[in-house]
């Protein structure tokens, strides 16, 4: 869901420089980045405005009191159900005032290694997550058998 929450932004040449990048990489296959900046440079802000530009949603955890490794892992399966599962377009914004546990990082490095994080999900939603993408699995030509790897 596109948030309609209106934003105020000054624009000048470099910022609008940045969110040509990052709409660029927004839009290419497996895009992903790593935005560094002092706090409150915009890198969220022009996340955000990219994203919209592209008409793709933005996933964000939120951190809250008791929010621990294992509330991570399930909002990041809700975000590759979302993505993965339901073909829905999803950029995952994540901040490192978002780091709570060194776990996190521990399973994005996975996510952007090797494009999974281990034991995420038990045997019995992995092969629901299967089953959700098997079709267009097949279509691209990645799991012919259909068989979950």
């Amino acid at each position: 869901e596109v948030s309609r929450k209106p934003m105020d932004l000054v624009c000048f040449l470099y910022m609008l420089e940045h969110l040509s990048r990052v709409a660029r990489v927004i839009k290419s296959p497996g895009g992903n980045a790593l935005l560094v900046g002092v706090g409150g440079s915009g890198r969220q802000s022009v996340t955000r405005l990219a994203c919209y530009m592209a008409d793709i949603n933005v996933f964000q955890i939120e951190i809250a009191k008791g929010y621990d490794v294992t509330a991570f892992r399930e909002d990041v399966k809700k975000l590759l159900t979302k993505a993965g599962g339901n073909g829905e377009q999803t950029v995952f914004l994540f901040s490192d005032t978002q780091i709570k546990d060194e776990g996190f990082v521990e399973d994005i490095n996975n996510l952007l290694n090797s494009g999974e994080i281990p034991n995420l999900f038990p045997p019995d939603e992995k092969v629901a997550v299967c089953e959700l993408v098997r079709n267009a699995a097949r279509e691209e030509g990645k799991a012919p058998d259909g068989t979950p790897t």
